[in-house]
């Protein structure tokens, strides 16, 4: 009986173990590199524009074919697209979705209901707006000859968006739980089409404000990098500074080597009082004349003008999103959620109007490094 038992539990494991369950041809597939998603106000349909990831030059390199369909609702369009090219299309290796600036309402709530129910989707793709007019302008007018994949260069511009600051990537699943969580309204990055030595290509910068399920404004560029300040995302990038030393003013341009950012909600006299502790360090990269800003008496009074540049960033944009747009980007909600779950519960139900109106103490420390390979400044001798 033993025999025949062992017998039994390996024909079993033969017949069943031995294949893959979602088996699937992969030359009966298409796979997506990304997607754009638009809305044709006039026709009342959703307008999805794929790019998917193909062989060129014989084979030797791998680019781009586009595939745009249309459907009432985005897998409808989806959909339509499959039975144009007559191949599944494959979502497991999407890496961004970029989105039209009319994509508000009920039709982004559509559009990330289908991305985050269908399982294919990678609940880590990259959520964009479009600073074009249409979403799918990203895809069909950068790199016009198809020989780059426009989703996977976007994809490695925010995966080192450290080096630059101007652009803070989102992820799909931070971004559906920030949508839905009380008190915090998300940003997601804004995609336009540059010229780049005669050649079109995307550049990200800036941030697209989401407040409930519409778009109610945008961060440039700079507001951007104080916001990554803000909420502890900064890694690297460059500012620059305008210092005076012996009445004599120069531009310094620093470069940021790291960044520790720190909210603290405190109750004053009953008030709510947010102070955000900034601890940045940044070396002299470049020095735009021969004022000596290295030795002890320019450096101090860099150090100086540095924390009040930084300082003055932060607090415009703080007072902008505050007075501008009264929603909560930077997620004080949650720390004084944290810190006061009582008083949360008191000013939740007008949050809103109390982040407008909520007193902030910026406090920045700036450390002074180094000023790379020169170790004083360059001086032209007559």
């Amino acid at each position: 009986m033993r025999k025949v038992f062992i017998a039994f539990t390996i024909i079993l494991s033969i017949l069943t173990l031995t294949s893959c369950w979602n088996y699937r041809e992969i030359n009966r597939m298409r796979f997506v590199a990304g997607v754009a998603i638009d809305y044709d106000e006039i026709k009342d349909e959703y307008v999805v524009t794929s790019e998917v990831v193909t062989l060129i030059q014989g084979g030797e390199k791998f680019g781009s074919t586009l595939f745009q369909s249309r459907g009432k609702t985005v897998f409808d369009a989806v959909r339509d697209t499959v039975m144009k090219n007559a191949r599944k299309l494959y979502w497991g290796h999407a890496k961004i979705v970029i989105l039209s600036k009319d994509m508000t309402g009920e039709r982004l709530i559509t559009a990330l209901d289908y991305t985050g129910r269908d399982a294919e989707f990678r609940d880590d793709i990259w959520i964009l707006v479009s600073g074009e007019k249409a979403a799918s302008e990203i895809l069909e007018e950068t790199f016009e000859k198809r020989d780059e994949i426009v989703s996977f260069h976007i994809d490695n511009a925010i995966k080192n968006e450290g080096s630059i600051s101007t652009y803070h990537g989102i992820p799909a699943w931070r971004f559906i739980k920030d949508m839905f969580a009380k008190g915090v309204s998300p940003t997601i990055p804004v995609v336009v089409v540059a010229d780049k030595h005669g050649r079109k290509v995307p550049k990200l910068g800036g941030q697209a404000i989401i407040k409930g399920d519409e778009i109610v404004g945008y961060l440039d560029e700079v507001e951007t990098k104080s916001y990554i300040w803000i909420i502890d995302k900064l890694k690297g990038g460059l500012i620059t500074v305008e210092t005076e030393v012996d009445h004599k003013t120069v531009e310094v341009t620093m470069e940021i080597f790291g960044n520790k950012t720190t909210l603290d909600a405190k109750k004053i006299k009953d008030e709510i009082v947010m102070k955000i502790d900034i601890e940045s360090d940044l070396g002299i990269a470049e020095i735009a004349g021969d004022v000596n800003v290295i030795e002890k008496k320019g450096r101090e009074i860099l150090k100086k003008d540095v924390e009040k540049h930084i300082k003055r960033l932060i607090e415009e944009v703080i007072e902008r999103v505050q007075k501008e747009y009264e929603c909560d980007i930077f997620k004080f909600s949650t720390e004084i959620k944290k810190k006061m779950p009582k008083e949360w519960k008191r000013i939740e139900p007008n949050w809103n109007q109390v982040f407008s109106d909520l007193e902030v103490e910026v406090n920045v420390t700036a450390n002074i490094k180094g000023s790379a390979l020169t170790s004083e400044p360059i001086k032209v001798v007559d």
